[in-house]
């Protein structure tokens, strides 16, 4: 009885935390300090029978987007600890690393054919990171396109820190440059204009 006892609290223990989550079912465990996920998409891994398979230099078989096929270790990265998010420069007592082209616009944009390492180094690329409010990256943010995040921070209670709006799109476009990603609708003469 005391062995059930302290499984079901070892259990417990491993399995409960605090932390919202993002769109794509994730978020940052301050307490573990890492990124992981909750709602993995069994369904279509078990269909496939891609699930788990991370070995090095095989792409993806199925096409389908996983977020725990890119390895990001949000803990590896020196913005990890900013309490200033970069996009509206509101201070917090948290801030998510967030990536300015998400990992789903990059798979959905020419990503679906890296192999592991590839997504990993993209994942990981400190170019495409920066320091956001969690309300701001989860929930406005998440995985739009420029265009899109920027109309939905405006609508919101935030605002883009003086020049970050046109920097945002910047940076944006010269990651998209960087790993060879397609720009092709992402309308972003359209989100420069929309910073104005």
């Amino acid at each position: 009885m005391a062995i059930i006892a302290l499984l079901l609290m070892v259990s417990f223990k491993v399995w409960s935390h605090g932390g919202r989550l993002n769109s794509e079912g994730c978020h940052n465990d301050t307490k573990a300090k890492q990124y992981h996920c909750h709602k993995a998409n069994a369904k279509a891994d078990d269909q496939t029978g891609n699930r788990g398979n991370k070995t090095l230099g095989q792409s993806s078989l199925s096409g389908i987007y996983n977020r725990d096929n890119w390895s990001f270790r949000s803990s590896a990265s020196p913005l990890s600890s900013s309490l200033v998010g970069w996009y509206t420069g509101v201070s917090g007592n948290a801030t998510d690393v967030d990536h300015v082209v998400a990992l789903k616009d990059a798979h959905l944009s020419g990503g679906k054919g890296w192999n592991f390492v590839q997504k990993r180094a993209f994942a990981n690329d400190p170019l495409n990171h920066v320091a956001a409010v969690p309300y701001v990256n989860r929930t406005l943010k998440s995985a739009f396109k420029p265009l899109k995040f920027i109309t939905k921070l405006r609508h919101s209670g935030y605002r883009f820190a003086h020049g970050r709006c046109v920097a945002y799109v910047d940076l944006y476009i010269k990651v998209k440059r960087k790993y060879g990603l397609s720009l092709a609708s992402n309308r972003v003469d359209a989100a420069k204009v929309a910073c104005q």
